[in-house]
């Protein structure tokens, strides 16, 4: 499970981020994580409800927008939705591929409340 260690290094960018002297609390986390990235997305929100007690995120929920997998044919130059890997371009079948996004998970940004 990943996403355990996923979930500390989310706490690790928080606690470096958010200076010791701030006022209140980080209510939210905003996460971009693509398609192709292979993290399952119940497993680290289950994994940050775990680790996130007595935390600077002790209050903090995850928001998640996932990033739509999207490839380029090497043989025809088509660009197309790529919802996982194994799939082939859908204009002429070519597995002969690039992807151009979805494979990533940025933490976007943390949210303060006073």
């Amino acid at each position: 499970m990943h996403e355990l260690s996923i979930a500390h290094s989310i706490l690790s960018i928080a606690e470096r981020s958010i200076p010791p002297e701030t006022a209140g609390y980080a209510s939210a986390v905003s996460l971009t994580i693509g398609e192709l990235s292979g993290i399952e997305t119940d497993a680290l929100q289950f994994a940050f409800e775990a680790l996130k007690d007595k935390t600077v995120l002790a209050k903090a929920v995850l928001d998640i927008e996932i990033i739509p997998g999207e490839a380029q044919c090497s043989d025809c130059s088509t660009v197309f939705h790529m919802p996982s890997f194994g799939t082939c371009c859908t204009a002429c079948g070519s597995y002969l591929l690039h992807i151009l996004k979805g494979k990533e998970m940025k933490v976007k940004s943390i949210t303060m409340e006073e």
